[in-house]
């Protein structure tokens, strides 16, 4: 047995022993990456994450932002009890679909329920002058009911004679969106074995969530999160004010868009250059210069913008469905002077110590750096970046339908998203509309694209000088 699996085998009492003394050490790079298989006597309380986002729910109890959803397109006929049965065998695999939240605050504990049949909510729009759009916007928007009732639901909407939509929502407390990369792998394949009416191959991850909530308490339990946190008090000492870009949009409801917009080949094929030029990542460059355009939108020298980690290194973790994801604070200062390439490399040689410290939940750190804070906005950063790389279960799921992420959003004001595509970036703002207004971010978009563009293109001028207008043709 290696070192790793002697340490899993272990009590979790004697786990928590050995934990303290490597952090009483200041050995946190020695905690092993694994996750130890609970005690199936116990118990299962809520992750420390998860407890998080519960306490977000009591306080905003009728906003979708928590909601996950996704829609799955079909242009030729689908029997919908097909649907029902590839999803009833991946709920069955997977006991984070079927979670109920019980108990008291302090106490919260998450319970089971059993493997049942999973039953979709039908909706024909032929001849109700409802249009597909608006359907899903109502389905995404219904809030779920966090005392017991189930987390994830699923709608079967008939478009006309031939084609039809499946639309997925699931709370955050029982997914992310890793999860999704899971769970489209495995609908495609369960769904495939019941149309071709053969036995299903999928089989049930020797790691459950559970597993991994319990490690997390351990963790929390041997003084762990506590060692973070002082790193992160450290790094985020005396933080900065909140992003902000002109004042809020006046009479305008809360509400979500997503301005869309394509980075070309030749931008993309200078970004990866200069990755590898300068031992860096694709998104290495991307983040970089989201945070230079930032700065340079709010004028800004010291910000901060948040990234979500995946968090799923140990072994097992890559088939879990559940919310084990972090989103993690990034620190910049930007001088006058400050060039792109000097900005990318203090970044390249901070983020492995970002991801070193990211097991303790970004609540937890919220917490311990107490930002000033602005009522129904998100505290210490308003502004993510995250890049995706090309995902193989969405190519496999395009071979039976066309997915497409259904939005609600609103925890921040923006998210900056950068797709691997097929000819360039695919790009996207997502914005919050009480806060931006959609016709001023459209101008983002082309701003960040001329921003990128000059910064790869002249890494070693001051980010100061690099233009955030097209030129003229």
């Amino acid at each position: 047995m290696s070192t790793a699996d002697r340490f899993a085998a272990l009590s979790p009492e004697r786990r928590v022993e050995l934990l303290r003394r490597l952090v009483e050490a200041g050995r946190l790079e020695a905690v092993p990456d694994i996750v130890p298989p609970r005690d199936p006597s116990g118990p299962v309380r809520l992750s420390p994450a998860q407890e998080d986002l519960w306490v977000y729910e009591s306080l905003y109890p009728d906003t979708a932002a928590l909601n996950l959803c996704c829609s799955y397109h079909f242009d030729t006929p689908v029997d919908p009890a097909d649907l029902e049965a590839a999803l009833t065998i991946v709920q069955g695999h997977h006991d984070s679909l079927r979670m109920r939240i019980a108990g008291e605050v302090g106490d919260l504990r998450v319970e089971c329920a059993p493997a049942e049949p999973f039953k979709l909510e039908r909706l024909d729009l032929r001849g109700t002058g409802v249009g597909l759009r608006e359907a899903l916007h109502a389905f995404s928007r219904r809030t779920f009911e966090l005392n017991g009732g189930p987390l994830i639901r699923g709608q079967f909407i008939t478009v006309d004679d031939t084609r039809a939509t499946l639309v997925l929502a699931l709370h955050h407390i029982a997914t992310d969106w890793w999860s999704f990369d899971v769970l489209h792998r495995e609908l495609t394949e369960a769904y495939r074995d019941v149309r071709d009416r053969v036995p299903p191959r999928l089989r049930r991850p020797s790691v459950q969530y559970a597993d991994f909530a319990c490690w997390q308490r351990e963790l929390e339990a041997a003084g762990v999160f506590d060692a973070q946190l002082a790193w992160w008090r450290d790094y985020l000492a005396n933080p900065p004010r909140p992003l902000a870009v002109g004042p809020a949009v006046p009479g305008r409801g809360f509400g979500v868009e997503q301005v869309a917009f394509r980075i070309d080949a030749r931008v993309e094929a200078a970004v990866r250059a200069l990755a590898r030029e300068r031992g860096a990542t694709v998104y290495g460059v991307l983040m970089t210069a989201f945070a230079a355009f930032a700065h340079r939108l709010t004028g800004e020298p010291d910000l901060i913008t948040g990234t979500p980690v995946a968090n799923r290194s140990a072994k097992g973790l890559d088939r879990v469905i559940g919310y084990v994801m972090n989103s993690v604070p990034v620190r910049w200062r930007i001088g006058e002077r400050t060039t792109f390439a000097e900005l990318l490399a203090r970044f390249t040689a901070d983020f492995p110590q970002l991801l070193a410290h990211a097991d303790v939940p970004v609540g937890r750190i919220v917490r311990a750096v107490d930002p000033e804070r602005v009522a129904g906005r998100s505290p210490l950063f308003q502004w993510v970046f995250m890049h995706l790389p090309r995902q193989e279960s969405v190519a496999r799921l395009r071979e039976i339908a066309d997915p497409e992420r259904v939005h609600t959003g609103g925890e921040h004001d923006l998210i900056g998203i950068v797709r691997d595509g097929d000819d360039g970036f695919e790009a996207s703002l997502e914005i919050r509309t009480d806060v931006y207004a959609p016709d001023v971010v459209r101008a983002w978009a082309d701003s960040f694209t001329t921003l990128l563009t000059a910064l790869v293109t002249a890494p070693d001028a001051p980010v100061s000088e690099a233009p955030l207008v097209p030129a003229p043709l």
